[in-house]
């Protein structure tokens, strides 16, 4: 099937290609100049549906739509620029990340060829604005995954319609778009919502419409195709300059890019000066290199962040200059010649151009992963301060899980999943409770539990504090009802251990602290009625800077090596010391209660470190890495004894309950 004689070129539509990458790219470069410059990606979406439903429906009304031929297209125009591209990245990526960023580059690298890297990004916490998310070379893959799931369902879908209610196509269209754009609205704010085709197939179906719409209805009038036009350009522009990350999305504002893109695309059948100047050669150019350029831009502006260079207006510059550059030069040289060549037919593009390369990145990421991210490419010494970057991966989310995984907490399930310490000892004696920062220190509290011979178990959430209160939130927002269900089950079984540790991100933003004393003391209290003996950690220092890296940078020579990475000690106290002196206050109406502070041994008069020799102390700006939690935990037990064996041996506290063997 020739799509020249299937579906009329239209350079207006290269134009507004143009307009799509370029916005996503001043967003990228720059989110100041223009904020919700990520819609662009929206306009790619209506325009690959009007297109893709063009070439479809055509095929099946002239009898010579063909699945292989299909396909065929689609990996010729997808796969070859983007193998190149992630062949480089691939390189790059080997000589700059370290091992836990390496997994997840190369996890996102294979699951870019299994059409499957939305979901893999929607997996992760920090979502599409997150600033973890800015360093992952291949996040932009995601719309990519989006498109090629697309491409496998709806040309079923269009036959079936045609088949079976073939007047009614349009309707159908138009009541799944209505479908999936109230599912967007519903999920809308969810870091996995903004990466699913579950919450961006409206748009898609909205280019799809368009086709049929334009099939249907007469060419608008000249004036008529101006005002729409212009309408259109507005709703674009407009959306690209109000909406913004902090703006729920996709949901209903994607309509606003959408219904504008779709409305230039069906009044540039006729001569208008919107379709005029996007038709212009300029535009058109840019509009012809545009996957390239799409493909391209997002790894440098990546990598340049990941290097901590900052992106001044020159950087960015240079940047995107060589965005385009790079785009052009791919094209020209690769995805035109293979894009024309009509001697490849499905077979050699399937084996050629997918299989086999498929195949190469997947092994890759299995062995980063088997490897835990191919630490080979670096010295010894090297080695052995990045291993300190390694930090626990829950990949079940059994102990350590997320607000959606909520499930009723049992000391069975504690007992079966989550233990640590003597583990082989038939009764848990110890309970560690709390948000990422109890988890964090779980390593801390694993080796204060093995040094007294014990055994513990543990259960956290992120953002949910281990306080009893209904508001934690500083904008008084209820806890979320996980939370509260998580940490009802967990204060019910409290009687069971010897021990509650409570943990948590104390000085935090998402924390009221007045709220959160009167919750702990409520907390406390319950655990002391329960026979238990409540322990209460400090929290360590965090930065509003990630030190986390830079003890990593000066080693690598990417900043001055007399640059000073530790936490100034006074920023410390202003941090950490409200929610010391909540603690402290707790525990003076509690004295039996046993106050834990690590900073005692992260710190000095003059700042606390945030790497101890070669080892690195943090995984961002205010989680500790997994390495780090057991060493300092080493210098607690060293410097100030093991609390829990100090308790042990205390013959007060013996006869509240027997006593297990420490020796044993």
């Amino acid at each position: 099937m020739n799509l020249s004689a299937t579906h009329a070129y239209r350079a207006d539509i290269d134009g507004l290609r143009a307009l799509a990458v370029l916005a996503v790219i001043a967003f990228h470069g720059n989110p100041r100049l223009l904020p919700g410059g990520f819609v662009g990606v929206d306009f790619f979406f209506v325009i690959s549906g009007y297109l893709i439903t063009g070439l479809i429906a055509k095929g099946i009304e002239t009898d010579t739509f063909s699945f292989t031929d299909f396909y065929a297209r689609r990996i010729k125009r997808i796969f070859p620029a983007y193998i190149l591209v992630a062949l480089v990245t691939l390189v790059v990526s080997s000589y700059l990340l370290i091992p836990n960023d390496y997994i997840f580059y190369t996890t996102s690298l294979a699951a870019s060829f299994a059409f499957l890297s939305n979901v893999f990004f929607s997996m992760l916490s920090w979502g599409y604005f997150g600033t973890r998310s800015e360093e992952f070379p291949l996040l932009h893959t995601w719309s990519l995954s989006v498109e090629e799931q697309f491409y496998f369902i709806f040309p079923i879908l269009l036959i079936g319609l045609y088949r079976y209610c073939r007047r009614y196509v349009p309707h159908v269209l138009f009541s799944l778009a209505i479908v999936f754009i109230l599912l967007s609205e519903f999920k809308a704010g969810n870091s996995k919502a903004y990466f699913l085709l579950s919450s961006r197939a409206h748009e898609l179906l909205i280019g799809a419409l368009t086709y049929f719409i334009a099939q249907k209805t007469p060419l608008p009038s000249s004036r008529q195709a101006a005002l729409l036009a212009l309408t259109g350009l507005a709703l674009m522009f407009g959306s690209a300059l109000w909406i913004h990350q902090g703006i729920s999305f996709p949901g209903v504002n994607s309509l606003y890019p959408c219904i504008g893109t779709a409305l230039v695309i069906y009044a540039g059948r006729s001569g208008n000066a919107v379709s005029s100047i996007l038709r212009y050669k300029g535009m058109v150019a840019v509009g012809l290199i545009s996957y390239s350029l799409y493909l391209w831009h997002w790894p440098i502006f990546s990598f340049l962040k990941y290097r901590q260079v900052p992106l001044t207006a020159t950087t960015s510059a240079a940047a995107i200059a060589l965005s385009f550059l790079l785009a052009a030069l791919t094209y020209r040289f690769v995805e035109k010649p293979i894009r024309q060549n009509r001697r490849i037919g499905f077979k050699w593009a399937f084996l050629k151009l997918y299989a086999l390369p498929a195949s190469a990145f997947m092994a890759v990421g299995l062995y980063s992963y088997l490897t835990e991210g191919a630490p080979v490419r670096f010295s010894a010494d090297t080695r052995e301060l990045i291993s300190s970057y390694s930090f626990e991966r829950d990949l079940t989310r059994s102990c350590s899980i997320r607000e959606e995984d909520y499930r009723q907490v049992t000391l069975d399930y504690l007992t079966q999943h989550c233990a640590f310490g003597e583990t082989a000892r038939q009764k848990a004696d110890v309970l560690l409770i709390g948000d990422s920062h109890a988890h964090h220190f779980r390593p801390f509290v694993e080796k204060l539990v093995s040094n007294a011979g014990l055994k513990g178990v543990y259960h956290v959430q992120g953002a949910c504090a281990p306080a009893l209160t209904a508001f934690q939130l500083a904008s008084r927002q209820p806890v979320s009802e996980s939370c509260q269900k998580r940490n009802a089950d967990l204060f019910r079984i409290a009687g069971e251990f010897r021990y509650v540790v409570l943990g948590g991100y104390w000085s935090s933003d998402y924390l009221d602290l007045p709220e959160v004393e009167k919750g702990l003391q409520r907390a406390v209290e319950k655990i002391m009625q329960a026979n238990a003996i409540p322990v209460l950690i400090k929290d360590n220092p965090d930065h509003e800077a990630d030190l986390s890296k830079c003890v990593l940078y000066k080693k690598r020579g990417w900043i001055p090596e007399e640059r000073n990475c530790n936490i100034p000690h006074d920023y410390m106290v202003r941090n950490t010391g409200i929610s010391d002196q909540m603690i402290d206050r707790v525990q003076a109406l509690f004295p039996a209660a046993i106050v834990i502070d690590p900073k005692k041994v992260m710190c000095n008069s003059a700042e606390c470190a945030t790497a101890i020799g070669n080892i690195a102390l943090y995984k961002d700006n205010n989680h500790l890495n997994s390495v780090a939690a057991k060493l300092i935990a080493e210098k607690y037990i060293a410097q100030l004894a093991n609390p829990l064996v100090t308790d042990l041996v205390n013959r007060h506290l013996v006869g509240r309950r027997p006593a297990p063997n420490v020796l044993q």
